[in-house]
């Protein structure tokens, strides 16, 4: 009974770890990208009382957004950038730009990331490295 209880424990933690690879919380964190040769930091993704909010470096030091976060689908994502996501997605966004965690390797259009990692806004995407 005991090794039965053990298992079932096991196959929770199994499924509840599982489940939060696809949280929003997996994007919390700095980013940078490559700027004049290095990655230099740009976005910071920070959960907050309120709700996740996305933070710009600028003149050295961080910027913290106005606006909250909202979580968007593959198919949003899909339908802005024109091309399809094989694998998990994760993804946020605020009115100006969107942050989001696909498969390496990930192709749309003549943008390529190898780090999974991307900010899409006005200008196109950027491939982000986590810092």
């Amino acid at each position: 009974m005991k090794k039965l209880l053990c298992m079932v424990l096991g196959l929770f933690v199994a499924m509840l770890s599982g489940c939060n690879r696809n949280s929003p919380d997996t994007l919390e964190g700095a980013y940078g990208a490559m700027q004049n040769g290095k990655v230099e930091p740009v976005i910071k993704v920070e959960k907050t009382a309120s709700g996740y909010v996305l933070d710009d470096y600028s003149n050295g030091s961080w910027r913290s957004g106005s606006d909250l976060a909202q979580p968007v689908t593959k198919d949003e994502f899909e339908k802005l950038v024109g091309s399809p996501v094989d694998g998990p997605f994760i993804g946020l966004k605020t009115r100006v730009v969107l942050v989001a965690k696909v498969q390496p390797g990930f192709t749309a259009g003549k943008f390529t990331t190898s780090t999974g990692y991307l900010m899409l806004f006005m200008f196109g995407p950027v491939e982000l490295s986590k810092l």
